[in-house]
């Protein structure tokens, strides 16, 4: 079991209940996850007040600001209605939650409640998964805040049905990141494929950079961060996840995809997904197609044992970095002596042109 705990977040809610039970109505200065209103929601109605209050809420009171809150503290002027911001204020509670990794389901109980949130984005961070949470139930004006959260995995969730043993890895530029369903990239950091789940906004801005040829960083807790160069042209899938605020979308390098290649390309490459029965022999199967359809020289499927092999000691053909949904991939040195090698394969009679 993992735990994320905000014990700042906790005090400084504990301290927001004393006075609300006090009777006092306290106002957030800003949007801060807690759910109350802020300062900001009065919109025009607010206007600087003289002393001792910071600010007059049209009519109906004033706002002053509390240091040891870090918040402000609403009076409400006697016989006057309260402005419709305050008229669902909640008294705040904190609540601790329970997320179970294989149902993808977050509860939420106490004395009072039992809430249940499910379809969580279980590959994200407990801190991430702690600051959604509390921004949904703020939406809807819940007045319950969360400061601990407790990660638990059923003994039947084996690695092996996890697109990633480990944390989930992201992909970032300077503005945005998301994080990844799947990656394959070369021993020059070129990036081949990579699959993505994120806002929108952020694959839009990742997609950008990708396509202007700027370098994007992968980011792997405990393993450390790749910089990945983009190559030639990509294409591209999206499809929005019915269930979250997120899409997926997935990024192919023309030279990964059958048909794509060019006569004046130096390489190509081959990718084996998540699912394919016998992923290594197809990667040589893949390989053999990709000869026929890129090389004048005839080739027979019965070589590809043997192609494969010569072809990886010669370092014509390299293996790629892969995680997640990508399972094995490979480089293609289109430029290298293919006919060299199936000459020295004939001479060793290790293939032959007769079945």
């Amino acid at each position: 079991m993992k735990t994320y705990e905000d014990k700042y977040l906790r005090e400084t809610v504990n301290r927001i209940i004393e006075r609300q039970i006090e009777g006092q109505i306290v106002i957030a200065a800003y949007k801060d996850g807690s759910g109350l209103p802020s300062r900001e929601d009065f919109g025009q109605e607010l206007t600087r007040a003289a002393y001792p209050y910071d600010y007059a809420v049209g009519k109906a009171g004033f706002l002053k600001y509390d240091s040891e809150l870090g918040a402000y503290l609403f009076t409400a002027k006697s016989g006057e209605r309260l402005p419709p911001v305050l008229a669902d204020y909640h008294s705040l509670s904190l609540a601790e939650a329970v997320l179970d990794v294989m149902t993808r389901r977050i509860n939420i109980q106490s004395s009072e409640f039992n809430l249940t949130f499910t379809g969580v984005q279980t590959w994200k961070g407990l801190y991430e998964v702690l600051r959604e949470l509390n921004e949904e139930l703020a939406r809807v004006n819940a007045g319950i805040v969360i400061w601990k959260i407790t990660s638990k995995e059923d003994g039947q969730t084996r690695p092996e049905n996890r697109l990633f043993a480990d944390a989930v890895p992201r992909l970032r530029n300077g503005q945005a990141l998301a994080h990844i369903t799947g990656y394959a990239y070369d021993s020059d950091h070129n990036l081949v494929y990579v699959g993505l789940v994120g806002y929108k906004t952020s694959l839009e801005s990742l997609k950008v950079t990708l396509m202007a040829g700027k370098s994007l960083q992968l980011v792997q807790d405990g393993v450390g961060d790749v910089l990945l160069n983009p190559i030639d042209k990509y294409e591209q899938a999206w499809q929005p996840m019915p269930e979250y605020t997120s899409h997926h979308a997935g990024f192919v390098s023309r030279l990964a995809l059958p048909g794509k290649w060019e006569p004046d390309d130096q390489a190509d490459y081959v990718l084996v997904y998540r699912g394919t029965p016998d992923a290594e022999n197809e990667l040589i199967r893949l390989l053999v197609e990709r000869l026929k359809e890129a090389l004048e020289i005839p080739i027979l499927d019965e070589w590809a044992a043997a192609l494969w092999k010569q072809a990886s000691n010669r370092s014509f053909v390299q293996n790629l970095t892969t995680g997640g949904d990508c399972i094995l991939g490979a480089r293609i040195d289109l430029q290298a002596d293919w006919q060299e090698l199936l000459t020295d394969l004939l001479k060793q009679e290790e293939i032959s042109l007769t079945a």
